[in-house]
């Protein structure tokens, strides 16, 4: 419920904020003229276009997500690879996702090639950024044990607020 909350939070801010703006442009454009309140205008624009814009991160990839390899797929058996779904936490409006890929070595021995995590669904105000994630392999052949560490970054008007740690673990198996 406070994941709905804090994003209702966000979306009135972001139209209050837009609104502000609006009123803010015409009272320029008033007082001082057209040409200020459209040097305003793309003024506002740029530091909206920039704000996420984070140098300690320059990945060409960086809007993938990131992927822990285990294991290369060159090591892998063809056709024997497939998906694990875990859902780590379920909220009122979204869900945080671990995805596993698995397969087959060459000893046939089912193991994790590489696994991810995403949050998904309303997800207005608040970041998932995972840091680590180990799969093992436990006694049987298709099982596997997961620990997932992450943090989730609450941000208003894009600005973070908090972030907080969290930690997943448990057990997930092929169905």
């Amino acid at each position: 419920m406070i994941y709905l909350l804090w994003g209702l939070l966000n979306i009135i801010l972001f139209l209050f904020f837009i609104t502000i703006c609006f009123k803010a442009t015409r009272l320029i454009r008033e007082k001082v003229g057209l040409l200020a309140s459209i040097i305003f205008v793309f003024g506002l624009l740029s530091f909206m276009g920039h704000s996420n814009d984070n140098n300690d991160d320059d990945d060409p990839n960086k809007n993938q997500v990131k992927t822990w390899n285990f294991i290369s797929k060159d090591n892998i058996q063809p056709n024997t690879s497939y998906f694990l779904n875990v859902d780590l936490e379920k909220t009122l409006i979204s869900k945080f996702n671990l995805e596993i890929i698995c397969g087959k070595n060459k000893q046939n021995i089912i193991v994790p090639i590489s696994a991810y995590s995403l949050l998904n669904g309303f997800v207005s105000g608040i970041n998932w950024k995972p840091t680590s994630i180990t799969i093992n392999n436990k006694d049987n052949n298709n099982k596997f044990e997961y620990l997932v560490y992450g943090t989730v970054e609450w941000k208003l008007l894009n600005l973070t607020i908090y972030s907080q740690r969290k930690e997943y673990k448990g057990f997930t198996s092929k169905q």
